[in-house]
């Protein structure tokens, strides 16, 4: 039966009232939080404000070196303030991405059958490479990988009998884009060396650096999302190849969280909002950013470490971040980082490349209309819907006939499918 839209609508009513306390913002406290945000950099060195947060383990942030050149914490896009219409933006983001090679990568699943007397699952991801030449090269790639049942089950606690998990698909799913990301981003260094592109390459990832979300998460699952977490950034810096972990509609803390830790007779008792609630109306229309802060969010930070290609990559204190302005969308979008951006040489007109990466990922967001093109095109390559998994099941189906495999559909599964025809 389709959804009860008078049950919903009655629901909704019922609920006006904390609906609308959840989104109210507290005028009072946005404005006192930008108030000292402005006055931070006037008042405070970066080594003042580390001996003043060395005492909590996580404090939400540190500044980088370049908080004590700074006279605000927003970096101005000063060449979008006479833009008036996003043909100007394109115009602009065009001529930043030429021959600029940028890619991403971006995953989807089919979960287990439950439809089969044996459970198997798929992931997929896809690869786009867009390298803004004059003759519209994008590389486009999809590659999936079969998932058999002693790969999504798990043995109950007392050993008695195997059961379908299914946050291991997402498991799987995680661990295959990330070594598809640094195999493609090998691939781009090793042509970046041989000659074959001139401009430095910029990697995508969708979704932060910053794995908070393992946290709740049991060790040995938590394990398998930072080691691929640690890979892809140790990539990115044994082979000097720019990543940027990519988040649209930040709601993350970290700078409130600094800020009353260091103003604690201002905002001790106050509640905690997030970071973009007290920067939007710092920032111009599009394109404005935040210089960039080091993450001390919590321990996943801390526990990203790897070997990679024999060298051993440590990043305590090393994965940074940045907001960004790019309208339409709500908000403000926040880009995560490996430090050594800061710390290395840009090309030809710009500081550092981080300053290079940040103009990249504004363009690419430009071009997107809020959200990083290629971003889009790789998600867009990767989606699995219901006629996928409808083709997936008969596959299946007919693998099975043909290699005289006892698979058999359950009754209920069966009953729906004849419904359906």
């Amino acid at each position: 039966m389709p959804i009860d839209k008078r049950g919903v609508a009655a629901e909704l009513e019922a609920n006006v009232e904390t609906i609308e306390t959840y989104l109210k913002d507290d005028t009072g406290i946005v404005e006192r939080y930008q108030d000292a945000f402005q006055r931070l950099p006037e008042e405070w060195t970066s080594e003042e404000i580390r001996d003043a947060l060395q005492r909590a383990s996580y404090p939400g942030a540190y500044p980088t070196d370049e908080f004590d050149s700074a006279s605000s914490m927003v970096v101005p896009h000063a060449e979008s303030d006479g833009w008036e219409n996003h043909e100007e933006i394109n115009e602009w983001a065009r001529e930043i991405l030429s021959d600029v090679p940028v890619m991403a990568v971006d995953g989807s699943q089919l979960p287990p059958t439950t439809e089969f007397n044996v459970p198997l699952a798929y992931v997929q991801a896809a690869c786009a490479v867009n390298y803004h030449h004059a003759d519209g090269r994008l590389d486009r790639d999809v590659d999936g990988r079969l998932l058999t049942p002693d790969e999504i089950t798990r043995e109950s606690e007392d050993g008695d009998y195997r059961f379908v998990d299914l946050q291991l698909v997402g498991h799987h799913r995680f661990e295959y884009e990330g070594s598809l990301l640094i195999e493609q981003l090998v691939e781009l260094a090793t042509a970046r060396d041989a000659g074959d592109i001139n401009h430095t390459p910029v990697v995508f990832y969708d979704g932060p650096l910053i794995a908070s979300f393992t946290n709740p998460l049991r060790p040995e699952t938590r394990e398998r999302y930072i080691s691929t977490l640690s890979r892809v950034v140790a990539a990115s810096q044994h082979h000097e190849i720019p990543l940027v972990g990519y988040v649209a509609g930040s709601s993350a803390t970290e700078l409130v969280k600094m800020t009353r830790l260091l103003l604690k007779d201002e905002f001790e008792t106050d509640r905690v909002i997030p970071d973009a609630h007290v920067l939007t109306e710092l920032m111009s229309p599009w394109g404005d950013t935040t210089i960039p802060f080091i993450s001390k969010r919590d321990g996943s930070v801390d526990a990203l470490q790897t070997t990679y290609e024999g060298e051993r990559y440590e990043f305590q204190d090393d994965i940074l971040f940045s907001y960004l302005n790019v309208p339409p969308g709500t908000g403000l979008d926040r880009i995560e980082f490996p430090g050594w951006l800061c710390r290395s040489d840009g090309p030809d007109g710009y500081d550092s490349m981080y300053e290079y990466t940040v103009e990249i990922v504004r363009a690419e967001a430009g071009v997107g209309r809020g959200y990083p093109e290629i971003l889009q095109q790789a998600d867009s390559d990767a989606v699995i819907d219901h006629q996928d998994r409808q083709q997936f099941h008969r596959i299946v189906q007919r693998w099975a006939e043909s290699n005289n495999v006892p698979l058999e559909w359950n009754a209920k599964a069966l009953s729906k499918e004849l419904r359906r025809r």
